[in-house]
């Protein structure tokens, strides 16, 4: 006997779409089969008819806990793993901060138990935060820390001051990050960059200020695509020299895209990824009375820099599609008024996989297998997660989310579940969304409403990329 049957739906993965059956046993995929080709008996049965049957989603960027001020802090991952599951994602990955000479396995420690504490309700992973006047020390701990099962390191290019809360400190310069670049190399490591260029963006903010434009209205033209692309080319470089896989972190820009396909010519290990932020909204947005809702970093672009990103998607260029769920009150972001104190993050990781998947597959007719390998397949092999994560195979962990391609959904903040007050997203219709939601197996929303158990998720160590 098996525990679950998942009847008669279309089962995808990065290479195929088949109408079969998927059995589970012991929190992990017993068999795929053609519907009725193998008789068992279930202790219960799900009937897939017409849905999609997806493997959970892996959201590679997340922030929670995050101090942006003493007494201001993003979501937990208690609440952001609930709302995480109700959009169909079954695996984050947040981040473990160390500062200037700071352990970086005590800050991995620290966050390890901070987030087994918050008890979330799905899968976790960690990439580590390497920020500021960093030390030889952290490099030393680089492969300790791999070997423990967190193998990202993530640096910034930009944030050399308080000017922008909660971010000071964050800037590395190139001479830090080519450190950790090359021990990255050394032990099967992966470099993800905040690319923007800090001195470019530190002179534009000193013009609109002279030019009394300094409004967060104008914070498009503090942080541009050119401050981006100026970064990203540096960090190809570091990148093809070391041998270290460089994954830009949420790219906004044409400039910044056109630079990572350069690359792939020069055959330079570099991964992009795009947030569904980026794909759905413009800096017209902060021309808005709310503008500042808008605004996550590097910021948005002009509609053009939009369309290329979604060429991105549509092509291949792109390797992951994620959140960056920062999440902020309402009231926090909207004190905010200048370009240098706008404030980071907005409320994602909920609505990632149905928007995308409204605007990718129902309105841009992106295949089924290329969303899985964008939201799902591709995160998971990039941070070594693959085959536990991300694909619906046998031996994999049963994480499914099934999809109504049929349903005509609207977005309302009044429905989410984040621990947030707004979102960038209310009054979003979609075409297409998540509704049942499986961790290993353990449904935990069906039909749009929880019904599972809460506080389940397990640490998932992370390795080498394995796909090149």
């Amino acid at each position: 006997m098996i525990d679950l049957l998942i009847a008669d739906g279309e089962v995808v993965s990065s290479t195929s779409v088949a109408r079969m059956d998927v059995g589970v046993k012991d929190g992990r995929i017993a068999f795929l089969a053609a519907p009725g080709a193998i008789e068992v008996e279930a202790k219960r049965r799900i009937e897939a008819a017409g849905k999609l049957v997806v493997p959970g989603g892996v959201d590679a960027h997340v922030h929670f806990n995050f101090p942006l001020s003493p007494e201001v802090s993003a979501q937990s991952s208690t609440w952001g793993s609930r709302a995480a599951a109700f959009g169909g994602t079954t695996t984050f990955l947040d981040f473990a901060r160390q500062q200037d000479s700071a352990s970086l396995l005590e800050a991995i420690g620290t966050k390890k138990d901070e987030i087994k504490s918050d008890r979330p309700s799905i899968d976790y992973g960690l990439h580590a935060m390497i920020t500021g006047n960093s030390t030889l020390d952290v490099l030393g701990e680089m492969r300790d820390a791999i070997a423990d099962g967190v193998s990202s390191f993530k640096m910034f290019t930009a944030f050399t001051s308080n000017n922008v809360a909660g971010t000071g400190g964050l800037y590395s310069d190139d001479g830090r990050i080519w450190g950790v670049m090359t021990t990255a190399a050394r032990h099967d490591g992966t470099v993800m960059v905040h690319c923007e260029d800090d001195a470019l963006i530190a002179h534009n903010i000193h013009c609109l200020y002279h030019e009394g434009r300094q409004q967060a209205s104008h914070v498009a033209e503090a942080r541009t695509a050119l401050a981006e692309e100026a970064a990203i080319r540096r960090m190809l470089l570091l990148a093809r020299r070391s041998g270290s896989p460089l994954y830009v972190c949420h790219i906004t820009s044409r400039d910044g895209l056109e630079a990572v396909f350069e690359s792939r010519g020069a055959r330079t290990p570099v991964y992009g990824e795009v947030l569904h932020h980026n794909l759905s909204h413009t800096a017209e947005r902060y021309a808005q009375p709310d503008g500042p809702l808008y605004h996550t970093y590097p910021g948005l672009k002009a509609d053009t820099d939009r369309q290329a990103l979604w060429d991105g998607v549509l092509d291949g260029v792109l390797d992951a599609v994620s959140s960056d769920d920062f999440t902020f009150p309402r009231a926090v972001k909207l004190a905010g008024q200048t370009v240098d104190t706008v404030s980071a993050g907005h409320n994602g990781i909920e609505t990632r996989m149905g928007v995308f998947f409204s605007g990718a597959v129902a309105e841009r007719r992106l295949s089924m297998r290329r969303f899985v390998e964008l939201t799902a397949e591709r995160p998971a092999k990039l941070f070594g997660l693959f085959p536990k994560k991300g694909v619906i195979a046998p031996g994999s962990d049963a994480d499914i989310v099934l999809i109504d391609p049929n349903a005509d959904y609207t977005i309302r903040q009044s429905g989410l579940h984040s621990q947030c007050d707004y979102s960038v997203w209310d009054g979003w219709r979609c075409a297409g969304y998540p509704v049942t939601t499986m961790l290993r197996g353990e449904i935990l929303v069906e039909d749009g409403v929880w019904v599972g158990p809460e506080g389940t998720g397990e640490f998932v160590a992370s390795g080498r990329p394995s796909d090149p």
